[in-house]
Order: structure tokens, then C-alpha cells, then sequence
């Protein structure tokens, strides 16, 4: 993907309402490899995430962090695919986690977060 096909993508994305979510998360790949990450923000469709090491576009993979739900912690697990993956600098790599289509739960916790106050 040239730098130019990179910047349509991202400007097609953008397209949707995204709202800062930082938290702390765990990434599992399709061969059951896991490494931290770091969430940035979030759409109903997707998930930009920080990660240390380079990831292909296209793999499977499930990203699991916690957020709190009416005054609890809950974990939450979603599962998707990596579309894209950037260099940012000395930060490490910056991942678009599109999210799989979801269960009603899912969906429901989604728009939670996307509701709640910074």
C-alpha cells in the first residue's frame, strides 16, 4: 500500500464520529501470541491501537481491555482483523483494529463508550 493509498484510506475512515479511549489492552493474534497495546480511539466500526511490533494487514486477532459499565469494571473482548499498521516515530506502531460484526452485547458496550463523558 503506497503512502497516498494510506492517506485516502485514513480519510475515508475519519468519515465517523471517534472518541479518545486510552487504556490499557491486551492483543492476541490467530496463533495465540499476545503483546501489550494501547488503545487511542474509537468508532463504532473500529479501534486504533499503539503496539510495539510491526503486525500484517489482514491478520485475525482479538483485542481485550477493561472500561467501567454502570460503576463496575468490565472486561471486554473484541475480535477483528489489523487493516492497517504505521510507523509513528519512537512510539512504536499504530494499528487499525476493525472490529468483526458483533453480538447485540457488543454493540451495546460499543455505544456505551461512545456516550460516556472524557
Amino acid at each position: 500500500m503506497t503512502a497516498h493509498q494510506l492517506a485516502m484510506l485514513s480519510q475515508v475512515q475519519r468519515q465517523t464520529y471517534r472518541k479518545i479511549f486510552r487504556r490499557r489492552a491486551i492483543l492476541t493474534l490467530g496463533n495465540n501470541q499476545t503483546s501489550h497495546a494501547r488503545t487511542i480511539d474509537i468508532s463504532p466500526q473500529d479501534l486504533n491501537i499503539m503496539v510495539d511490533t510491526p503486525l500484517e494487514i489482514g491478520h485475525a486477532a482479538s483485542l481485550a481491555f477493561n472500561v467501567t459499565i454502570k460503576q463496575k469494571t468490565t472486561p471486554l473482548e473484541f475480535k477483528g482483523r489489523v487493516s492497517y499498521c504505521v510507523l509513528v516515530g519512537r512510539e512504536g506502531f499504530r494499528v487499525g483494529f476493525a472490529l468483526a460484526a458483533g453480538d447485540a452485547l457488543h454493540k451495546k458496550h460499543i455505544a456505551h463508550i461512545m456516550r460516556e463523558s472524557p
